[in-house]
């Protein structure tokens, strides 16, 4: 429950209506994808940015939102694997060149950003930030060196396919009376298009097109672009099908459990996994209590399956935000007080499977624990509805450094158990996560110490 990943887009155009309102209700329903800044991109032949640190109800004022036009537009929800946590590297990311303006928004990470910026810097680029979502852009400009307005949809993701292999991008690009959107040709991230009564809009999971009056959602693959226009919409693939990388976090972790993501819906996947987790081995418990709200799902699955009856014995408090999205570890710790409460008559006496999504770094499950203990639990056995993390990633997921994760310090599960003061800490099977999720398409890389990585 203390990982970071890296953002959520929102974009296209709107019909009838300036699409800026339509870009923060998206973006309010992605706010679970980040927290740390958010920002639109709007107009028509010429694109105005507004971007502010903080949540998208502050961010994105209802005056401010009110004022801007243009039917054309991306938005963004940052949480920073690259780059400071600062307005600067707020995205969307704004640039005018030849007299004509271009956007960007951008979900993923680019592994080697540092040395591909070093060498454009070599050549004479200027770099006003440390994120590699500018350096795409600049890069994409360097090689079509024309006007925004002349950018064919394929010959940019050509170029973004060339120089950004391997890496994970799902891309909105704003310019003149035009979106383009990438999912790159592994699909670590997803990317889904609207049609709707308002408009044509993409995003990031097709939970942000709820209050939309939907006509048709559907998933775009990997190595497919689209094109917005006011004559509609057109899907070119850049790239041949090749085999997926999908990242399996977003179904443990990232996106919202009303969500469908890779041909799966996410509340499902999560209830399925507590399930196997219950199956691998039984332990003699009074309550099953989740992890409120990451492991709630993975709670019912495994009380369904054990027979053990579920329990709301941590009240959540809702005005505390995840606490994985705050990137430093002492805000982390003092959130975990602050957003979960044990509720003593609940748990006091009580054995207790207590189910969440992920372990970490342990420390703040050291204090979860240490709680629940001081509430009077009896005993309490902390299941983990994914497999030990052992390895970081490279494609957008904020794993801290290998020196960070508990499974580094302590390679059993009773070590890590001693160390967070449960009696028993079980996680699933890496094995039960594939048999479930099957065995190629998708990217284990933090699961396997093994893993080439990048």
């Amino acid at each position: 429950m203390k990982i970071g990943e890296e953002c959520g887009i929102f974009g296209g155009y709107a019909y009838n209506n300036p699409i800026a309102p339509y870009i923060k209700e998206g973006l309010f329903m992605l706010q679970h994808r980040g927290q740390e800044s958010a920002g639109v991109c709007c107009g028509d032949s010429v694109l105005s940015l507004y971007k502010e640190q903080g949540l998208v109800s502050t961010a994105l004022r209802g005056e401010l939102i009110d004022e801007i036009s243009g039917y054309f537009g991306i938005g963004h929800v940052r949480y920073s694997t690259q780059g400071n946590s600062d307005k600067l590297h707020a995205q969307p990311y704004l640039l005018n060149f030849l007299n004509e303006t271009v956007a960007i928004s951008h979900n993923g990470n680019i592994g080697k950003a540092v040395s591909m910026m070093k060498e454009l810097e070599l050549n004479g680029e200027v770099f006003t930030t440390s994120s590699d979502t500018e350096m795409i852009i600049k890069k994409v400009i360097k090689e079509l060196c024309s006007a925004p307005s002349t950018w064919d949809l394929v010959e940019v993701g050509k170029i973004l396919q060339q120089n950004f292999s391997g890496g994970a991008w799902s891309i909105l690009v704003a310019l003149p009376e035009r979106v383009f959107a990438y999912r790159d040709p592994l699909g670590y991230r997803p990317l889904f298009l609207c049609e709707a009564k308002e408009g044509i809009f993409l995003a990031s999971e097709d939970s942000a097109f709820q209050n939309l009056t939907i006509n048709k959602v559907f998933e775009i693959q990997a190595g497919q672009a689209v094109e917005v226009s006011k004559n509609g919409y057109r899907i070119e693939r850049f790239h041949e099908k090749i085999e997926t990388k999908q990242c399996v976090f977003e179904h443990i972790y990232f996106s919202r459990p009303d969500s469908n993501v890779f041909g799966r819906n996410v509340y499902l996947s999560r209830v399925e996994l507590g399930k196997t987790l219950a199956k691998q081995n039984k332990t003699n418990a009074d309550i099953v209590v989740p992890v409120m709200d990451s492991g709630l799902a993975s709670s019912i699955g495994y009380s369904q399956e054990s027979g053990i009856p579920l329990q709301i014995g941590l009240l959540r408090n809702h005005w505390v935000g995840r606490t994985f999205i705050q990137p430093r570890q002492k805000d982390r710790e003092k959130s975990v007080r602050q957003k979960l409460i044990p509720i003593k008559s609940v748990i006091e006496n009580q054995r207790i499977i207590l189910v969440d999504d992920s372990l970490v770094r342990g420390t703040t499950s050291k204090i979860l624990v240490k709680m629940i203990r001081e509430a009077g639990a009896k005993e309490i056995h902390f299941k983990i509805a994914s497999p030990m993390i052992v390895n970081t990633c490279g494609w957008g997921v904020d794993i801290p450094d290998k020196e960070q994760l508990i499974a580094e310090k302590y390679s059993k599960e009773q070590q890590i158990a001693d160390f967070i003061g449960a009696d028993s800490v079980e996680f699933i099977h890496l094995q039960g996560l594939k048999q479930y999720f099957g065995q190629s398409g998708w990217c284990y890389n933090c699961f396997e110490r093994n893993s080439c990585g990048l």
